[in-house]
């Protein structure tokens, strides 16, 4: 089939995972995900809206796309993938109303789970600013997680609250509060912390599960420091987006330079792995299987 099938949920993985963080990667297009799908050691992606915004605009994450964009880009992810995938909903897209119509449609995208945070809107991403954000009320926040978790149409539907409070305890007040509410996983955001024993405090304090997107210095911590701090699942999100930045950038700096790519010091794939790895062998059997022969026409 063209279309990719998740066989597995993430709650059922988070069932299984038998204490340790499931790993997630960010993806902010097709061809990303697809690659994710295939590589061994990921067990889900999450879309991530700087990536998106990167990828899909050229413009910093400070909610400049639209829902419909941001729902389209996810849907075509989730078509090509086989793992699966846990979508940047940013701040709902209004207020609790509209946070219900926001998950639907993404749902109907093919996501497992939802990603809502506590910043007024338009949001700013964490990673673009060097303030901090402005957050609604709690109360609005916990209004817009209720709305979800008691709206959602696929029972496997995760919620996850992110709040973006870098006060510790008005960080875990808040996460208590929206998982009390509704939320599966809390996510808080890595300017929160300084150390990795700041992390642990924040999960063993909270007291319920939490998801952690690993950006900044959070990527010198090994795995086993990752189980040890103890969140469900470690998003690493900005992976695939700086790596390709820095070889598409590289890439093209030194072929203008040269004006010629016969001598790039890039490494690039070559262009039989490319069809490969999207599915062209697929795309030959379903045209054996489907269309006429020549002498039928």
């Amino acid at each position: 089939m063209l279309k990719a099938t998740v066989t597995k949920s993430v709650r059922q993985m988070l069932a299984e995972a038998d204490g340790r963080p499931l790993v997630s990667v960010g993806v902010g297009d097709a061809l990303s995900a697809r690659l994710a799908s295939d590589a061994d050691g990921i067990d889900l992606m999450l879309s991530s809206g700087f990536s998106i915004s990167a990828e899909q605009l050229g413009l910093p994450d400070v909610e400049m796309y639209s829902r419909t964009e941001n729902v389209l880009a996810v849907e075509k992810m989730c078509y090509v993938s086989s793992k699966p995938i846990i979508a940047d909903m940013d701040t709902g897209y209004g207020n609790a109303i509209n946070v219900i119509k926001s998950l639907h449609e993404f749902e109907r995208a093919g996501v497992q789970g939802v990603v809502i945070e506590d910043q007024v809107s338009p949001k700013r991403c964490p990673v673009c600013v060097d303030t901090t954000n402005t957050l609604i009320s709690m109360k609005e926040g916990v209004s817009k997680i209720r709305a979800a978790a008691d709206n959602r149409s696929h029972r496997d539907t995760l919620i996850i609250a992110r709040t973006d409070a870098v006060d510790f305890d008005d960080a875990v007040t808040r996460a208590r509060a929206y998982y009390e509410a509704g939320a599966d996983l809390v996510q808080p955001i890595s300017r929160l912390f300084s150390t990795k024993e700041d992390i642990k405090r924040f999960v063993d304090t909270v007291g319920c599960p939490v998801s952690l997107v690993i950006v900044g210095w959070l990527e010198g911590l090994s795995r086993d420091q990752l189980a040890w701090i103890g969140p469900k699942i470690v998003h690493f999100a900005l992976v695939p987006v700086t790596a390709m930045h820095h070889a598409v950038k590289a890439a093209i700096t030194e072929l203008g330079q040269a004006g010629s790519p016969a001598k790039l010091s890039v490494e690039r794939s070559a262009h039989g792995d490319i069809v490969k790895d999207m599915g062209m062998g697929l795309i030959g059997e379903l045209e054996e299987k489907y269309l006429p022969q020549e002498d039928e026409l």
